[in-house]
């Protein structure tokens, strides 16, 4: 994997995007942090290594677009710090225990908070967008192919990030979830717990299981046994 967050750059520059500018920025910074990250690079793992590029995409893009200053950035980081607290608390952060969505599910309803707080929103508001996001990815599990954090967990940041404005749009026009952050958090658990282990960071199934993916894998081990000779 690599190079991704390039091409959409270029696909900004170049004009050649769907859905404009905004998006186009966000899902380029998603996958550019992510890439570092699995480059060995450094990043924050707000909340994790896997959903690294979530939070910092939202935040920053939001930021520059709405041409907000630093102290609506650190209120926004205080806000998804408060949230990912909550989650950690009554549910997990960890993809081994949860799947996916307790790491770029968690991170996405961070950042849809931190996106209401940033923008004026109520602390009410804040916590629809939490459960909002939250909600579009249950069930979603942890497939790292080859067991490394690229495939797909780089492409899923930038869809997490995209969930987060999702979110915060929909909780900022008024609209509410039915069920209730709290309770969110609670399926998110219950549901994390029912996932085999062959779909909790493992790579034994999911996309890890499939011929591609267990391709990539051999020729990976292969090139390993390479350079240890």
């Amino acid at each position: 994997s690599g190079g991704a967050a390039v091409k959409l750059q270029a696909a900004l520059d170049e004009k050649r995007t769907i859905a404009g500018p905004l998006l186009a920025r966000l899902l380029a910074r998603a996958l550019a942090v992510s890439e570092v990250n699995a480059r060995m690079g450094r990043i924050v793992a707000a909340p994790t290594a896997g959903s690294c590029g979530i939070l910092p995409a939202v935040i920053l893009t939001l930021a520059e677009e709405k041409g907000l200053d630093e102290r609506a950035a650190v209120l926004g980081l205080w806000t998804a710090s408060g949230i990912g607290m909550v989650i950690a608390s009554q549910a997990s952060l960890s993809g081994a225990e949860g799947g996916c969505q307790a790491e770029c599910g968690s991170a996405a309803a961070m950042a849809a908070a931190a996106a209401v707080e940033m923008l004026g929103g109520s602390p009410r508001q804040a916590a629809e967008a939490c459960a909002i996001a939250l909600k579009a990815v249950l069930g979603l599990v942890c497939d790292p192919v080859a067991g490394l954090v690229e495939v797909p967990c780089i492409k899923r940041n930038a869809s997490g990030a995209a969930n987060a404005l999702v979110a915060a749009e929909l909780a900022l026009a008024g609209i509410t979830s039915a069920i209730p952050a709290d309770e969110v958090i609670a399926a998110m658990r219950a549901v994390g717990s029912q996932m085999p282990a062959s779909l909790r960071e493992t790579a034994a199934g999911g996309l890890a299981a499939t011929p591609t993916g267990r391709e990539i894998a051999r020729r990976l081990a292969d090139a390993v046994r390479v350079t240890d000779l």
